[in-house]
């Protein structure tokens, strides 16, 4: 969120220096006062008339909106020449489970809560709504709606605006309120990677072909493959969204050495926690269907994680009928099928 503002604070490579710097494999983490107090400037510069701006009654407002399993995010802006500067931010909780599990639902309200929180500069007059939900263009052509659903949409009815679809990865502001700080708690702070396993690791990129095409694609120079890989210490990386993940080869060991370092070392949590460990550090082809299988077949999960569901009830047959034409069954199969 604050690299999608860095051109409203100023001096913003030199403030969030010590932050960036954490970001390189080669830096070893250490939360230092400089980092301290780089990330309260940005805060700060967020909150502040620095990214701030007054709201210009002559300029049409965007209002961009974003929903995830534990809440819902927006912000208000206009455009300051060819950026858009926010005016107020808002976020909210999701208000139940029930809510959360549906992604239509949830954007639907984030787009409600949104509309009334700032309904004193948006009703009466024309705006810009961004949403990374495409299906919310078709909200008022819905053939059956549940009565929550109605009562949202005929308020957002009494706006005028023009609906935007604007794609996940550059609703990042939105995104970012949208989300639980918590959510990433008892993750994986430290790995180590010892000799043992690096010699491990090295002898088995040579006998998985994915890995020896990118390897051999690197010391050719290959500029699309640098763009996203990175050798160090005859390590392979993946480098995506400024973390460098260690790619593991298709060894079953080796994987699943990882997989118990992300889930048994780390107090066994479920899946989530144990997917957001391994995204963290590691990277291969299929690792969250595997993480998927590690977690669902873990014997110490199954023999202590009290059973979180209701036991199956016993079956109930139909009553026998004592008669004729009291009792009819139907039967539907494919034309295709004798």
């Amino acid at each position: 969120m604050c690299g999608y503002y860095r051109n409203f604070v100023k001096n913003y490579s030199t403030v969030a220096s010590p932050l960036t710097d954490l970001t390189q494999l080669v830096t070893p983490w250490d939360w230092s006062d400089e980092c301290e107090a780089a990330f309260k400037r940005l805060k700060h510069a967020l909150m502040n008339h620095e990214v701030l701006m007054v709201p210009d009654p002559q300029k049409p407002f965007i209002v961009t909106t974003d929903a995830s399993q534990y809440g819902i995010g927006a912000v208000l802006a206009q455009q300051d020449g060819k950026k858009f500067r926010p005016i107020e931010y808002m976020s909210k909780k999701m208000p139940s489970k029930k809510l959360a599990k549906s992604t239509y639902e949830r954007e639907l309200y984030a787009l409600y809560k949104a509309l009334v929180h700032w309904r004193h500069f948006l009703l009466g007059r024309f705006f810009y709504l961004r949403t990374d939900h495409q299906t919310l263009k078709w909200i008022k052509t819905q053939p059956a709606l549940s009565d929550a659903l109605k009562r949202r949409i005929e308020v957002i009815d009494q706006y005028d605006f023009k609906l935007e679809y604007l794609k996940g990865e550059y609703n990042k502001a939105a995104d970012a309120l949208s989300r639980r700080e918590d959510y990433l708690g008892a993750l994986v702070s430290e790995f180590g990677v010892s000799k043992e396993v690096t010699q491990s690791l090295v002898g088995a990129y040579q006998e998985d072909p994915v890995t020896m095409d990118i390897i051999c694609k690197l010391q050719a120079k290959d500029k699309s493959i640098e763009d996203e890989f990175v050798m160090v210490d005859r390590l392979l990386f993946l480098r995506k969204d400024g973390i460098e993940r260690l790619v593991v080869s298709s060894s079953e060991n080796l994987r699943s050495l990882f997989l118990g370092e992300c889930h048994d070392a780390t107090g066994h949590f479920g899946y989530k926690k144990t997917s957001n460990n391994l995204i963290q550090r590691f990277w291969w082809p299929g690792m969250l269907d595997d993480a998927k299988k590690y977690v669902e077949t873990c014997q110490i999960c199954q023999r202590d994680k009290p059973q979180t569901q209701a036991p199956l009830g016993l079956l109930k047959p139909l009553p026998i009928p004592v008669g004729p034409g009291q009792c009819f069954h139907g039967f539907h199969g494919h034309p295709g099928n004798q």
